[in-house]
């Protein structure tokens, strides 16, 4: 990876999977489980930092976020992350140039019987 290029990891529009980018390889993990119900994915797009929380009654599963600055310039902008907020929250920073969009995996989890 070179410098101003952008590690990108983020759910297919479908939430089944995972799109990953980082221009040279890349290894791409998804998470699966069978005891997940009510699974959304969730999105905001905002300059700076942005918060995207899950609807009422899930919680994040995980965090994500797409960059749209091709290209780096600052330190600060160099610095795009994500993390999990709270219990049905994820916080993400872009830049404060062209932005980002955080994504929320959420879902309640149930007890499976087998």
């Amino acid at each position: 990876m070179t410098d101003g290029e952008s590690l990108e990891q983020y759910p297919t529009d479908d939430g089944n999977g995972c799109m990953c980018v980082n221009y040279t390889s890349a290894n791409c993990v998804a998470s699966c489980a069978k005891n997940i119900r009510n699974h959304e994915v969730r999105s905001e797009y905002g300059i700076g930092v942005v918060t995207v929380t899950c609807s009422e009654g899930n919680f994040v599963l995980g965090c994500s976020i797409v960059s749209y600055d091709p290209v780096a310039t600052t330190n600060v902008d160099k610095c795009r992350t994500w993390a999990v907020k709270s219990i049905d929250s994820c916080e993400c920073y872009g830049n404060d140039n062209n932005g980002a969009t955080c994504y929320a995996l959420c879902g309640e989890i149930f007890e499976v019987n087998e």
